[in-house]
């Protein structure tokens, strides 16, 4: 049975909550080659940028790598790349590569150049695909398949946070979501909801003071994503959804 919830801080005042077998920390990304998750992009090949000219800081002489530089704007925050043939061309070129994380070569969406990624594919990562990828190349990573038809391939992204994800204020949220700041980490949502349909895509009304739409999930890596580890929250179904016939669970301490 459902049990009911008396309020959004009763439900998610306890989100400094370590989640036992949630996303590794960062020594333990370190043992694996990584140091994702807490302290962010791990390898120069994935990095944040604005243009070309934030990428590769360690390399040396640029035109040593096997491929033009991109700044990828198609994913949130810009992704350091450069163009490919091979897998064998990523990590090439001296001090290309930080960690020895594997690296792929893929054509990415309807752009119809092959870039670098850093991979998620089956045979090199170590734990699921969304656990490994936030642990070892960011908390706002993804692992999700490149969009690169018969040539396509399993990488490591940022994704959208959303609704669940932390926040300090409203700016941290996406621009229908306010944040939620009288819990650790805040927690990106909407407030006031009466039904689902008043909530974003992807999340759900729950009771409290107020209700307010909450992110569902299915594993704990869908309530570790965009959050620190000392603020995750967890996947409960311990919670009394606004709108009858709803079920499931959501990401709530």
């Amino acid at each position: 049975m459902m049990h009911r919830t008396t309020g959004l801080a009763a439900l998610l005042g306890a989100m400094g909550l370590v989640l036992a077998g949630g996303c590794g920390s960062d020594d333990d990304g370190d043992k694996k080659g990584g140091t994702g998750g807490e302290g962010g992009r791990p390898d120069q090949t994935g990095a944040a940028c604005e243009t070309v000219d934030d990428c590769y800081p360690d390399v040396a002489d640029k035109t040593t790598l096997s491929g033009e530089v991109q700044c990828l704007d198609r994913v949130r925050d810009g992704y350091c790349t450069h163009l490919c043939d091979t897998d064998d061309d990523c990590c090439a070129a001296e001090g290309e590569c930080k960690t020895a994380l594997k690296q792929v070569c893929s054509p990415f969406e309807s752009t119809g150049l092959k870039m670098c990624f850093l991979s998620c594919e089956a045979e090199d990562r170590d734990a699921g695909e969304a656990e490994y990828c936030q642990r070892e190349a960011g908390k706002d990573f993804i692992c999700r398949s490149s969009g690169g038809g018969s040539q396509n391939r399993k990488i490591c992204v940022p994704g959208d946070c959303g609704v669940g994800a932390e926040c300090a204020d409203g700016t941290d949220c996406d621009a229908d979501l306010s944040c939620v700041t009288s819990v650790p980490g805040g927690y990106c949502g909407k407030t006031g909801c009466t039904s689902n349909a008043d909530c974003p895509q992807d999340s759900l009304c729950v009771q409290g003071d107020p209700n307010y739409c909450a992110r569902p999930c299915t594993a704990v890596t869908d309530c570790t994503f965009c959050r620190r580890s000392e603020v995750w929250t967890a996947c409960r179904d311990t919670v009394t959804f606004v709108q009858d016939g709803t079920t499931g669970s959501v990401c709530v301490p």
